[in-house]
């Protein structure tokens, strides 16, 4: 009897929370995901043929091949040596906002099927200008390595190595491609649904949304598409630190993370270096028995992820951002989301301030990390050099950034 008694208390106990929690939780304010069905400032319900159509927001849950990276505070730039006089010994506090980025820099197979589309639709002057440079390998090795030529971007051995030999202006080109590919897949996949949703065999609609708003014939809204882009040197640097969970500012100022894992040291616990880097005078893949599996780029998985699970920040190959290059960059832009954009722009964009010292023009394009050919000065997260945007290198590659709406 005291068995059953008990029991009978639990579940009016459970009753009791259920109905605190309807009270408390029930009625929930409207967001951009669920906006509601009628204005609360007239009544008026949306999506009628004379009101306003509203499509609830749609965080972008899965972006192929991306991570999902909240924004926050850092310390951007650094205190070390600027042994190339690029700007790089400088350093402020900056925000920046979440994005999207690739987990990996772009390989040639994901550079193929690019290559490969625009040649299949007939884009002939576009195939042909987005094609990488590869006798870069010629000239960067500083001999005459015919079999990266000849290999390196078609060979099925390379496809998951990181694209080289690409111009600043390609890798643009790309992203726009991008963009244009991941919207058209996304409509596919509506229209089928559609058709899915209006099939008189689907009696039961397993497509429909709850509170979702349907806008009317001859009232429709367009629905927000990602925008796939080269990351800002900010956000670049904001991925490659993967400072996460610290709260305390003052630690963030005072020890500001150089590499993309804890420590001084390019090795980990185990001994083993952590990037794809040269070593020393000659030195690009370590004694025989040390597999690093560079080749001299290596496989994009082959080192370790940083926390927040993206490869290759430094190491392997270097990395287009989107900025133009001045040396007072950091000096020179504002503290949310800063980026040095193009002179011609004028004080135009986020945080943007025109730099009175610039000492080069438009056409040089930051690029960040360090690749296999580079020493480990060049791990620290904080260097920074620049390339002409229409000029290519074996040691540099790119990787694509969406910025998250609200």
């Amino acid at each position: 009897m005291t068995i059953i008694s008990g029991i009978a208390r639990f579940k009016y106990f459970l009753i009791f929370l259920a109905l605190a929690y309807l009270t408390a939780y029930g009625k929930r304010h409207p967001s951009s995901t669920r906006p509601g069905k009628v204005s609360l400032r007239t009544g008026r319900p949306f999506n009628q043929a004379d009101t306003l159509p509203v499509v609830p927001s749609k965080r972008f849950s899965s972006i192929p091949g991306m991570v999902y990276i909240e924004g926050g505070y850092m310390v951007m730039g650094n205190l070390g040596e600027d042994k190339l006089g690029t700007g790089g010994r400088y350093a402020k506090p900056v925000t920046v906002n979440s994005f999207y980025i690739d987990q990996t820099p772009i390989t040639n197979l994901d550079y193929r099927e690019y290559l490969y589309d625009l040649k299949k639709n007939g884009l002939m002057d576009q195939y042909q200008a987005a094609i990488p440079d590869q006798k870069v390998w010629a000239k960067d090795a500083s001999m005459c390595n015919d079999q990266y030529i000849d290999n390196y971007l078609y060979a099925p051995g390379f496809m998951y190595y990181p694209v080289v030999g690409v111009t600043w202006t390609q890798a643009t080109e790309y992203c726009k491609w991008r963009t244009a590919k991941f919207k058209e897949e996304k409509m596919k996949h509506q229209a089928k649904r559609r058709e899915a949703k209006s099939s008189p065999a689907a009696d039961d609609d397993v497509y429909a949304e709850k509170d979702k708003l349907e806008p009317v014939e001859g009232n429709e809204v367009e629905e927000a598409y990602p925008v796939f882009r080269l990351a800002t040197e900010a956000e670049w640097e904001y991925a490659a630190r993967a400072i996460v969970g610290i709260a305390n500012v003052d630690y963030l100022q005072s020890h500001q993370r150089s590499y993309p894992w804890s420590g001084s040291s390019p090795r980990g616990a185990n001994g083993q270096f952590l990037a794809n880097f040269k070593r020393g005078q000659g030195n690009y893949k370590g004694m025989c028995g040390e597999s690093d599996h560079a080749a001299p780029t290596s496989y994009v998985y082959a080192y370790p992820p940083n926390d927040l699970g993206i490869y290759d920040m430094v190491g392997n190959v270097c990395c287009w951002v989107n900025d133009t290059y001045s040396p007072l960059s950091l000096q020179d832009t504002g503290d949310l989301n800063p980026v040095k954009r193009d002179e011609s722009l004028g004080d135009a964009g986020n945080g943007y301030i025109a730099s009175k010292a610039a000492l080069t023009n438009d056409d040089a394009k930051v690029y960040k990390g360090c690749s296999w050919a580079d020493c480990a000065y060049f791990l620290q997260i904080g260097t920074r050099r620049y390339l002409h945007k229409e000029h290519a290198s074996a040691t540099i590659g790119f990787r694509c950034v969406v910025s998250s709406l609200g």
